[in-house]
């Protein structure tokens, strides 16, 4: 006699996408999420990547001249008259079929300067311009300078380290230091812009710091600055 008795229950069903989904999810919550954040994180640094805009040459002002940023009566303003003199210098260094100056200034007083302002000096601004002026010269893309007598003087020696690079030795040009030459002294001074400057202007190259050193990047950015000083130097007005 056969006593097997055969059980009666629901078939199961195929699982849909749905409770694929949702079993996935149950399981890969956190997981999912970070894979998330990370797409959207390099999403974001690509696009800022893409979006920013190459520079042949980066140029820095620090001293006690604050550059005009205003059109008025519809004479550009100054900065922009500068940087089309700076371009004349300029090569076209990444080979986009344009030249373009990254140029961009500092107000630095010294404290004979400030005494003499008194009053009539922001503090607040000078104080923060400052601050933006020592970390360019710790680390930044801006290897020529144009800078005052005042801020060499504040920033070259740091530590027993020269901030500013050894030139070369060229005819003709005066030299404040071994690694400073007088703006003053060069042709190039009388050009539109340019010859606003103080006379006290310096040129100097920033010595990079050790990771800029070994930062290609930063390596083409001293040669391009040294390439362009080459070319301040031996400028000659048409």
């Amino acid at each position: 006699m056969n006593n097997h008795i055969e059980g009666v229950g629901e078939v199961a069903r195929p699982a849909t996408l749905k409770d694929k989904l949702s079993n996935f999810w149950y399981h890969y919550k956190w997981h999912s999420v970070a894979a998330i954040i990370a797409i959207i994180a390099i999403l974001v640094c690509s696009l800022q990547f893409c979006s920013k805009e190459s520079y042949d040459i980066h140029i820095m002002y620090a001293g006690s001249k604050s550059i005009g940023r205003t059109v008025t009566d519809g004479t550009p303003a100054e900065i922009e008259t500068i940087c089309t003199s700076l371009k004349r210098v300029a090569e076209d260094f990444d080979g986009d079929g344009k030249i373009t100056v990254n140029f961009t200034d500092y107000i630095y007083y010294s404290s004979e300067e400030l005494d003499k302002l008194g009053a009539n000096v922001d503090s607040s601004y000078v104080s923060g311009d400052k601050k933006s002026l020592e970390g360019a010269l710790e680390f930044s893309e801006y290897y020529l300078c144009f800078i005052s007598e005042a801020v060499y003087e504040e920033y070259n020696d740091v530590g027993g380290l020269d901030m500013f690079a050894p030139l070369p030795v060229y005819d003709g040009v005066e030299y404040y230091s071994n690694n400073a030459i007088r703006l003053s002294s060069l042709n190039f001074y009388k050009m539109p812009g340019i010859a606003n400057l103080p006379e006290d202007t310096l040129v100097c190259i920033r010595v990079p710091n050790v990771l800029a050193a070994k930062d290609k990047d930063h390596v083409q950015h001293i040669e391009n600055a040294n390439r362009m000083l080459d070319t301040i130097i031996s400028f000659k007005i048409d």
